[in-house]
């Protein structure tokens, strides 16, 4: 079957491609698919295939490739998956950037990050500060489906990296307190929220003086005028609260109560 779905890679038709994707995902699901052979003959033309732009501009299109690489990844393992697309986190196209920072989140849920080797973590984390920072800013409060992508994905990140995040979190808690000052109150909220999915790494990785920062910061924005961010940021708080502990918490719970109460 394989030498004519390959053939089929290059088919201009849209319904084709979609067709060829969803085949392919089901061949490679099959037992007795060695994933040496899926390295071999399917990687390379299916990256140079679908792997492309347009691909991330048609909502189905997108959605089958996420599938079909999330199946791929299931058998040849995360890293060969990732380090494929990794610096595609930095196109210059953002739905693209949105197709990566999806499908890596998805491997990552599926397979965790064991064998991603140091040099593919330091790219990873590179890639997802830059999708991240270089969003296009929507104006109103509520996070976009686009927006929660992102967000997912960075939480994914570092969830499944754990412990060895531990030498990037001075840049991730800067990005997110730069964020949480910006105008856009999507941003702000994005911001909150992430801070919040962190804090259970920044734990595990010793850095509570880190958290308690982040509290501070945190609390001083709890005169947040969006209801949707002010939840955001209580979201956030109270992350950081769960883990770090009530008589370690900084500000004191007993400064922070007070606040609370008018909101």
């Amino acid at each position: 079957v394989m030498p004519i779905l390959l053939r089929e890679f290059h088919s201009p038709d849209e319904e084709m491609k979609r067709i060829v994707l969803k085949v392919v995902q089901q061949c490679v699901a099959t037992a007795g698919v060695e994933p040496e052979y899926i390295r071999k003959e399917i990687l390379p033309e299916f990256f140079k295939n679908f792997w492309i732009r347009r691909m991330a501009l048609d909502r189905r299109n997108y959605k089958q490739v996420i599938e079909t690489t999330e199946e791929l990844a299931n058998k040849v393992g995360s890293s060969d998956i990732i380090t494929r697309i990794v610096d595609d986190l930095k196109d210059d196209s953002e739905p693209y950037r949105r197709m990566v920072m999806e499908t890596i989140r998805k491997v990552f849920e599926n397979l965790g990050a064991g064998d991603i080797d140091d040099r593919l973590e330091e790219r990873l984390i590179d890639g997802i500060l830059y999708a991240f920072q270089e969003q296009a800013v929507d104006a109103s409060s509520s996070l976009g489906k686009e927006s929660q992508i992102m967000l997912d994905g960075f939480g994914a990140v570092v969830v499944a990296l754990g412990e060895r995040c531990k030498p990037y979190l001075k840049q991730i808690a800067g990005t997110i307190k730069w964020r949480l000052n910006n105008k856009s109150a999507s941003v702000r909220m994005q911001a909150a929220d992430l801070s919040g999915r962190t804090a259970v790494v920044m734990k595990a990785c010793g850095e509570d003086q880190r958290m308690g920062h982040l509290g501070v910061v945190l609390y001083e924005y709890l005169g947040e005028e969006y209801p949707e961010v002010l939840g955001s940021i209580l979201g956030a708080l109270r992350a950081i609260v769960n883990v770090i502990g009530m008589t370690k918490m900084t500000p004191p719970i007993q400064d922070l109560l007070p606040r609370l109460t008018p909101i």
